[in-house]
């Protein structure tokens, strides 16, 4: 699942395991839930956590009576936001579905090939201090370059999974590690962030 996947009206996915569907359900923590409610929309009309809690819960009974295999997945607020600000998800309850199945993807995934992807103005603005982008031409030539080095990598096997960067804040991490802008400590960046951003929050 591409992190641009979303699929806003149906926070199911397909697992590992051929033609088996899990539905992802997405939680934050009680102490995030006022800023949740400010911050996602379709959180306001519940009166309290715990009312929200059971409409979740509620959820996955349902899914789950239907026959449809169902997971409740925690995630942090803080990181969600992150991430729909990185990607433009919107900031619904289905957006936080999908972030939650992508944090069950990642944290179930043993070997798991991350790619970034840069923005075409990032790429424009950083172009003359990233090594990565150089030979590259412009920014077609990159994301031309980039496609193929995705369908390489799932033709071979691979669970691919993208997630979009700034590359200003690549280029100062760079920086603090000493080391190259190189294509593969860009992809390095962004596995260090997308395993960072989904990972189990602290209770």
């Amino acid at each position: 699942m591409s992190v641009f996947d979303l699929a806003p009206k149906n926070s199911a996915f397909v697992d590992a395991k051929p033609q088996v569907k899990t539905a992802v359900i997405g939680l934050v923590g009680e102490r995030e839930f006022a800023r949740a409610q400010a911050e996602i929309a379709d959180l306001a009309p519940y009166i309290n956590y715990d009312d929200w809690l059971d409409s979740r819960e509620g959820a996955q009974i349902g899914l789950s009576a239907a026959g449809v295999d169902t997971a409740i997945v925690r995630v942090s607020l803080g990181s969600f936001l992150e991430w729909r600000d990185l990607t433009g998800a919107s900031s619904d309850q289905a957006a936080l579905d999908a972030f939650a199945a992508l944090a069950l993807t990642v944290r179930n995934s043993s070997a798991l090939n991350v790619l970034a992807v840069v923005g075409e103005d990032d790429f424009a603005a950083r172009s003359l201090e990233v090594a990565a982008f150089a030979g590259r031409g412009d920014y077609q030539g990159w994301a031309r370059h980039r496609q193929a080095l995705r369908a390489n990598a799932i033709a071979t096997g691979l669970r691919v999974e993208e997630l979009r960067i700034r590359v200003g804040s690549f280029v100062e991490w760079c920086a603090c590690l000493g080391q190259g802008a190189s294509e593969a400590a860009l992809d390095r960046y962004a596995q260090l962030l997308l395993e960072h951003l989904t990972s189990d929050p602290a209770e």
